[in-house]
């Protein structure tokens, strides 16, 4: 019997407190930023990665707390399969064990592998994608969340496993002879049907959350009848008045429209096309004044960088001469957001410059309240089959 509890020894206390920490980042990342607090998401990211999937905490009861069961479930499992596999038994079965470096990493693969099963329970949740292309677009971030979370929090369990393993050799520095290879079947069985349950649980939880707020949409039946709030949209004129240089082209002397956005893994473009509708020429020599509404019409708070992104290039402001009936076009780029509770945009509004007339066009994408988007200056527009 004491053989036995010195040889799952080390490997269970490093799992427990990876276990430990892995819940405590993924509570305090999902309380901090579900809650409205004076502290910067950038900063809570920073310190607390998401651990644990913030869309989480937006399931329906009980979900979120059998979610964040399984989750911590299945990393510690991994946790264990990996030390055992690595050959952290005790320090009593064999003269050679992992080391601080060998044990943090199987802290890290263990944390990628939970991650893993978790975006693939999101794929099945949001199957079929309104964009094939989008289909993984989330797998990226969670995979990154977790190698970060394993290399800020992960040293500290494979500091505490080296620790009570040194313990147990110096309390009896002979070394018998090494054991007999024992399999490794349960905690693989263990780990394999933790993992699968978690995937499970991602899309079962999605659908019941649909279905409890459809329930509690169809059985609220007011005695009176609700007055639906009129959405305040941007205005037509930016206040940012930028004053204008001779002959530039007025939102009333152009149209302008946008094309369809383009995506790769986490990050989208899209055109925006003016075209001079007067009888003169006139100058573009700025960047667009752009804001956006969201699907009901509400004004949103969105970050406009001058400049390019992962999928745009910004050639800065020179001047763009425009004859009657000829086009410029500029582009905006951003990284996907996570829009789990958030209201998606569906109109932006577009001007040649600050405090002239905006256009407006609907759309729909996934820039939500707070995000942050690049915005180039406006630059000719080559002819079909220009060189």
């Amino acid at each position: 019997m004491e053989k036995e509890e010195r040889t799952a020894g080390p490997a269970l206390r490093i799992t427990a407190i990876s276990g430990l920490i892995w819940l405590l980042t993924g509570v305090l990342n999902g309380l901090i930023l579900s809650s409205q607090t004076r502290i910067p998401a950038q900063f809570t990211r920073l310190f607390f990665p998401e651990s644990i999937a913030l869309r989480t905490w937006q399931s329906t009861q009980p979900w979120p707390i059998l979610l964040t069961l399984f989750s911590v479930l299945t990393l510690m499992a991994f946790t264990f399969l990996l030390l055992r596999t690595a050959g952290l038994r005790s320090a009593k079965e064999s003269t050679t064990f992992p080391g601080f470096l060998a044990t943090w990493m199987c802290i890290i693969l263990a944390a990628f592998g939970t991650a893993a099963f978790v975006s693939l329970g999101f794929v099945f949740a949001s199957w079929p994608p309104a964009r094939l292309a989008w289909l993984l677009e989330g797998v990226q971030p969670a995979l990154f969340n977790a190698g970060y979370w394993g290399i800020l929090w992960g040293w500290i369990p494979a500091l505490a496993g080296s620790w009570v393993t040194a313990r147990v050799a110096a309390s009896d520095p002979v070394a018998p002879k090494p054991a007999p290879k024992q399999r490794d079947g349960l905690p693989v069985a263990l780990a394999v049907l933790l993992a699968l349950t978690l995937t499970a649980a991602v899309p079962a939880a999605h659908y019941y959350t649909q279905n409890a707020q459809a329930g509690a949409v169809i059985s609220t039946t007011p005695a009176e009848p609700v007055p639906t709030p009129t959405p305040y949209g941007w205005a037509d004129r930016s206040d940012a008045f930028q004053e204008a240089g001779e002959n530039w082209c007025t939102g009333d002397a152009v149209s302008i429209s946008v094309g369809e956005p383009e995506g790769a893994t986490g990050h989208r473009g899209m055109g925006i096309v003016v075209t001079n509708t007067a009888t003169q020429p006139c100058v573009l020599q700025s960047y667009p004044d752009i804001v956006f509404n969201n699907a009901d019409g509400w004004a949103i708070e969105v970050m406009v960088v001058h400049g390019g992104s992962f999928m745009t290039d910004d050639p800065g402001v020179s001047e763009i001469p425009l004859a009657p009936g000829a086009s410029a076009q500029a582009f905006i780029g951003w990284n996907a957001m996570a829009a789990a509770g958030d209201i998606r945009t569906g109109e932006i509004l577009v001007a040649p410059f600050a405090g002239t007339l905006r256009h407006s066009s609907a759309v729909d994408l996934d820039i939500v309240d707070g995000g942050t988007v690049s915005v180039t200056a406006w630059q000719a527009l080559e002819a079909p089959g220009a060189s």
